[in-house]
């Protein structure tokens, strides 16, 4: 019969053991997940997808790059706050995000600026602005139609991804925001004069007295109206004055048509 000495002997060698085993045990688990750890971080390994809405300009391979990473799509490499981050950032859209799906896929959600207005700078170049005043683009010259030309004002020293703060620019773009967009597809150039009165030209028509630069966008549902009813017809006229609550059409004397 045991002693018990020989016990208790027993017993620290049976403790000793189970600690031994718990401690072999953690050192396992800790390798095992420092192993799947890596192995799921590892570069080149595809593990989820990821998913472009609402542009063409944003492709796949770049919305990993700005998520900080490289492709493929790897869900545990691609950072969901960074690529936010990264594409409110990005001049080109607006109003981006990401939505998480189970288990590992990304939805990217981006809205592109659309240019509004062609303004002149300090620099003997042109500001592309969106409907915000945000400046998408600094160019030398007018490249493209996408947008009218505003003649009569300057935006100062400014730069790309700056928002200009000039008062008249602001409430030409908010003029232009209410306009359908058929209506601002057709509209070539916009001025202001030295009495901070407005005037539109169509694409290939006659101009249009728009009043005061200050109460311009009030004038927008006016203006959609008298759009709305010439946009079709042949009209001969000198101007359209939308200066007053009713419009005033000039016409072209007959004698002059001939």
């Amino acid at each position: 019969m045991a002693t018990m000495q020989e016990r208790l002997r027993k017993h620290k060698r049976q403790r000793r053991l189970r600690i031994l085993c718990r401690l072999v045990l953690i050192i396992g688990l800790g390798y095992g997940l420092h192993f799947g750890w890596s192995y799921l971080h590892r570069p080149g390994l595809a593990i989820g997808t990821i998913t472009i809405h609402g542009s063409s300009l944003l492709t796949e391979k770049e919305a990993i790059e700005l998520g900080g990473s490289q492709p493929p799509f790897n869900f545990f490499n691609v950072s969901r706050s960074r690529l936010v981050d990264a594409l409110k950032h990005d001049i080109r859209f607006q109003n981006p995000r990401v939505d998480y799906h189970w288990p590992t896929n990304y939805e990217v959600y981006v809205e592109e600026r659309e240019p509004a207005l062609y303004v002149a700078n300090s620099y003997r170049s042109y500001l592309q602005l969106d409907y915000s005043g945000l400046i998408m683009n600094v160019t030398t010259g007018i490249p493209d139609a996408k947008a009218p030309v505003l003649a009569g004002a300057q935006c100062g020293n400014v730069f790309l991804g700056d928002k200009v703060d000039n008062k008249n620019v602001l409430l030409i773009l908010e003029f232009l925001q209410q306009l359908s967009g058929e209506a601002r597809d057709r509209i070539a150039e916009i001025a202001i004069d030295n009495r901070q009165e407005g005037k539109l030209r169509m694409r290939g028509s006659f101009p249009i007295l728009l009043g005061p630069v200050s109460k311009l966008p009030e004038k927008a549902p006016v203006f959609m109206t008298v759009f709305t009813e010439i946009k079709n017809k042949n009209i001969q006229a000198e101007y359209i004055d939308l200066t007053f609550a009713k419009p005033y059409i000039k016409l072209i004397p007959k004698e002059d048509k001939k």
